[in-house]
């Protein structure tokens, strides 16, 4: 959270850090599985990397847009468009 809150105008950064947030529960989640041999821990953990995936496949792809249509810099105080 807090690599969120100092970068929070850089794009990428933000998307690396949820990811890296992601992995935390996801090994805590497993280790928890692994500890008392619960296999529907491990199953929350492959749903929750799966939903990691998917976040951040639409993230780059948001990425690629803002990069290509909003000229070379990422910040997101310059994108208006989004009107989020």
């Amino acid at each position: 959270m807090l690599g969120m809150l100092i970068n929070y105008k850089n794009f990428l950064v933000t998307m690396m850090t949820a990811e890296v947030m992601y992995l935390g529960v996801i090994l805590s989640f497993l280790f928890y599985g692994i500890a008392f041999v619960n296999v529907q821990a491990m199953i929350y953990a492959l749903m929750i990397l799966i939903f990691a995936a998917c976040e951040s496949a639409i993230g780059l792809g948001l990425l690629i847009v803002l990069r290509r249509f909003g000229g070379g810099e990422l910040n997101f105080d310059q994108y208006s468009d989004l009107r989020g």
